[in-house]
């Protein structure tokens, strides 16, 4: 019997259409971190040429445009360093926040009946960075707990009741934050030292 007998009229190209538009769909997910990247690569040229040619609000409005939308590039590499699995752990829905120069990127990750948190926050850039890591340098200092090293960074691992934090200073500046409150320490710094620390690190020079 021919296939299409199972088929109302019209169901094969409805069919045909559904699988051309998800094939389409993919196609477009795939090239989009590179129409970004050649977006924002066109905004800046375009800002150096509207200095060039005496035209300083145009080049201070597209030079804006393209800062902006080298953050977000920016910002799409550091999350993507929050991966779906790590040490067995499942990630749930990553949450990124920026306001007033500060940068936020959270994501809890569960195994069974346990829960870990992290918590990425820094300045987004230039000054805002560097006093975000003065101030995170101070509170590093005054922190009471025990200090461990996290893939050659400085960390802090301190309880408050059930809940159990490790602080790691990252060498850009910002504060990587693994808390849990049904987790214990040794689990906790396992499941740290198997995130991408360093990678993440390195993402935001």
């Amino acid at each position: 019997m021919s296939a299409t007998r199972f088929f109302k009229p019209g169901a094969l190209n409805s069919l045909k259409t559904i699988g051309l538009a998800s094939g389409l769909a993919i196609a477009l997910l795939a090239v989009a971190p590179v129409q970004a990247e050649e977006d924002a690569a066109d905004t800046c040229k375009s800002a150096a040429k509207l200095f060039k040619d005496g035209d300083l609000d145009g080049a201070l409005d597209d030079a804006r445009w393209c800062v902006t939308q080298l953050e977000k590039l920016k910002q799409g590499q550091t999350s993507s360093l929050f991966k779906d699995e790590i040490d067995g752990y499942t990630g749930d829905e990553l949450s990124e926040q920026q306001a007033m120069g500060i940068s936020i990127v959270e994501r809890t990750y569960s195994k069974g009946g346990n829960s870990i948190s992290v918590s990425m926050s820094g300045g987004a850039m230039g000054m805002a960075n560097n006093a975000f890591a003065a101030i995170a340098a101070m509170g590093m200092q005054a922190a009471q707990g025990e200090k461990v090293r996290i893939q050659r960074r400085t960390a802090v691992v301190t309880k408050d009741g059930s809940e159990t934090s490790v602080a790691v200073t990252l060498k850009t500046g910002g504060m990587l934050t693994f808390s849990s409150s049904n987790v214990d320490k040794d689990e906790l710094l396992n499941f740290a030292n198997a995130f991408p620390v360093a990678e993440l690190d390195d993402s935001l020079r």
